[in-house]
C-alpha cells in the first residue's frame, strides 16, 4: 500500500485520482494520501521526488534525514503494511533507482504475528510477500519504523519460491547496471503465518555488476542461508574499472539461527553467508563482511569460494554459535558434513595467484572447528580471538596456506568491537595484530592444530600482550607436515616499533 504526501495530489490529474484512489486506504498516522492500485493494472505505482517529502511519520523522517545524501534527487515511495497485499508484486512494478521506504503504518488494524520472537520491546509490522522481490538497478529497500516498531518481511501462506529477495542474472553480468542496491533496517523472517518454512535463502544473488549493501538488518535464518551469492560466470575484474562484477557489503547485521522440525527431524540452518565466485579473478575491495553478530544454532557462519587473485575482508564480527546438529543439506546428501565457523576455498592451479582472505578483529566461538581451509590461498590474520574445539582444518594438503604480513590490518584491530581483541594499550606492532586461541569442551588442541601445509608465520599470544613482548609466540610453518610446524619465541619480528 503506497502513501503519498498530501501536496503530491496537486500534481496528479484529477481523472487519474478518481481511477486510483481507494477511500478505504486512508491512514491517520501519516500526513499522506494512500491508494490501492486497480486490479489488472500495468501502470507502475506513483513515486515522488524524495527531496519534496516533508512532515512524515517519525520513522520515515528519520531515514530521510539519515540517508539524505543517498536519496537526494531520486524518486521515493512510502509504503504501509497491507495484510491483503503483496509487497513483492508492488516493488517489482517499480522502476530502476527507486527508494522504497517501508513505514510502520498499516492499512488496517493488524494482529501481529509472532511466528518468530520479535525484537524485545518492539511490535512487528509484517509486510507479506507472495513471490520473490526482484531488485532492479539502483533500487533500495529501507525500513522506516517509528520507535517501538520493527519492519518485518515474511512469506505469505501460499509462498512457493525459494528466495525472498533476488539480484542478478544466471548468465549475464548486465554491465550497464552499475547503481548500488541497499537493503537496510529490515527484519527478515523465513516462516509464514502458518508456520511453514518454504525459504531456502533470504537474499540470493547471481551474476551482476553493482554493489549489494545489506546493512543494519536482522536475519532469522531459513533452512539454507541468509545471504547467498552464486556466480559461476568468468570475469577478470581488473580488466575494466566499470566491469568489476558482483560486490557485497554485509555490515552491522544480526543473524540468528534456530532449530526447526522437518520430516520429523530436528534441523538447524546450514549457513549464514555464502559467496561462490570461483571464476571471478582479480576482484579486490568488493567483498566485505564487517561488524556483524552471528548467534545461536548455525552449522557454518560463512562459506567463501574466491577465484585467482581476488580478496575478501572479514573484520570485527562477533560469532557465538552452536553448530552441533544436522542441517537440511546433510539430510539431502545422506551423510554428515564438516561444520566450521568460516570455510575458505581457494584454487588448485599452482600457476595462478591465490585469493587473499583478510581476517581482523573477529571473535569466533563455535562448538566445532573455527576455520576450514580448502585449496591454495593467502591469509592475513590479525587480532582475532578463536574459541573452538579445534582452530583449523586443512583439506587438500598438497595445497599450501600462505600466511601474509598482517601489519596492514592493524587499523582494523584498533576498531575492534572488544577490548579483548586487538588491544591498543601496547604500541608495538605485534601487540596490535596478535591473535588468541582458547580450546573449549576440554579440547587439548593448540593454536596450530589441524594445519598441515602452512607457509609463513601466524602470530598468537595466549596472554594478549599482557606479558612482555619477548614472550610473544610466533607460529611458523614451512613444510607440508604437522610435525614441522613449530612454535618459537622470538623478537625477530615484524616488530616495527
Amino acid at each position: 500500500m503506497i502513501k503519498l504526501h498530501h501536496h503530491l495530489a496537486q500534481l496528479i490529474a484529477p481523472l487519474y485520482l478518481l481511477q486510483v484512489l481507494s477511500p478505504e486506504a486512508q491512514n491517520t498516522t501519516q500526513n499522506t494520501t494512500q491508494y490501492t492500485r486497480p486490479a489488472q493494472t500495468t501502470l507502475p505505482p506513483t513515486t515522488v521526488l524524495c527531496d519534496n517529502l516533508t512532515s512524515q511519520t517519525s520513522g520515515v523522517q528519520r531515514r530521510l534525514n539519515q540517508y539524505s545524501e543517498l536519496v537526494r534527487g531520486r524518486q521515493c515511495i512510502i509504503l504501509s503494511a497491507d495484510p491483503k497485499g503483496d509487497l513483492a508484486q508492488l516493488i517489482n512494478r517499480l522502476g530502476d533507482n527507486t527508494v522504497i521506504l517501508l513505514s510502520s503504518g498499516t492499512t488496517t488494524t493488524m494482529k501481529p504475528s509472532f511466528s518468530v520472537t520479535p525484537v524485545v520491546g518492539k511490535t512487528p509490522v509484517n509486510y507479506l510477500i507472495g513471490s520473490e522481490i526482484i531488485l532492479k538497478d539502483g533500487q533500495d529497500i529501507i525500513g522506516a519504523a517509528d520507535n517501538g516498531f520493527e519492519v518485518v518481511i515474511m512469506p505469505d501462506g501460499s509462498y512457493t519460491d525459494q528466495f525472498m529477495v533476488r539480484v542478478g542474472d544466471t548468465s549475464n553480468f548486465r554491465f550497464g547496471e552499475t547503481k548500488d542496491n541497499n537493503i537496510r533496517h529490515i527484519t527478515f523472517r523465513p516462516t509464514g503465518p502458518k508456520g511453514l518454512r518454504p525459504i531456502h535463502s533470504t537474499v540470493f544473488g547471481k551474476c551482476y555488476n553493482r554493489r549489494l549493501i545489506i546493512e543494519n538488518n536482522v536475519f532469522h535464518l531459513p533452512k539454507d542461508s541468509g545471504v547467498r551469492l552464486d556466480c559461476s560466470q568468468s570475469l577478470d575484474a581488473s580488466a575494466n574499472d566499470m566491469r568489476t562484477g558482483p560486490g557485497l557489503l554485509f555490515a552491522h547485521n544480526t543473524v540468528k539461527g534456530k532449530s526447526y522440525s522437518q520430516g520429523g527431524r530436528e534441523l538447524i540452518p546450514t549457513e549464514a553467508v555464502t559467496i561462490h565466485h570461483p571464476d571471478i579473478k582479480h576482484q579486490s575491495q568488493k567483498l566485505a563482511i564487517i561488524d556483524n553478530i552471528f548467534q545461536d544454532k548455525i552449522s557454518e557462519v560463512g562459506k567463501f569460494t574466491l577465484g585467482p587473485g581476488s580478496s575478501i575482508n572479514i573484520f570485527r564480527n562477533r560469532i557465538d554459535v552452536d553448530n552441533r546438529g544436522t542441517n537440511a543439506h546433510e539430510v539431502q546428501m545422506g551423510h554428515r558434513m564438516q561444520k566450521n565457523g568460516f570455510a575458505f576455498k581457494g584454487i588448485t592451479d599452482s600457476n595462478a595467484e591465490p585469493p587473499l582472505f583478510n581476517l581482523a578483529g573477529n571473535q569466533i566461538r563455535v562448538r566445532n572447528t573455527a576455520i576450514n581451509i580448502d585449496g591454495q590461498m593467502k591469509l592475513a590474520l590479525a587480532c582475532n580471538y578463536l574459541q573452538a574445539v579445534k582452530p583449523w582444518r586443512q583439506e587438500k594438503h598438497r595445497y599450501s596456506l600462505k600466511a601474509v604480513d598482517p601489519l596492514s590490518l592493524a587499523d582494523q584491530c584498533k576498531k575492534s568491537l572488544s577490548s579483548s581483541v586487538g588491544t591498543t594499550s601496547h604500541p608495538s606492532a605485534l601487540c596490535q595484530i596478535v591473535n588468541s586461541w582458547t580450546a573449549i569442551d576440554a579440547s587439548p588442541a593448540t593454536a596450530l592444530k589441524g594445519l598441515t601445509n602452512l607457509e609463513g608465520q601466524l602470530y598468537f599470544d595466549p596472554a594478549i600482550c599482557q606479558a612482555a613482548p619477548s614472550h610473544s609466540v610466533v607460529i611458523t610453518g614451512t613444510t607440508a607436515t604437522t610435525t614441522a610446524l613449530g612454535i618459537m619465541t622470538t623478537l625477530n619480528l615484524l616488530l616495527i616499533q
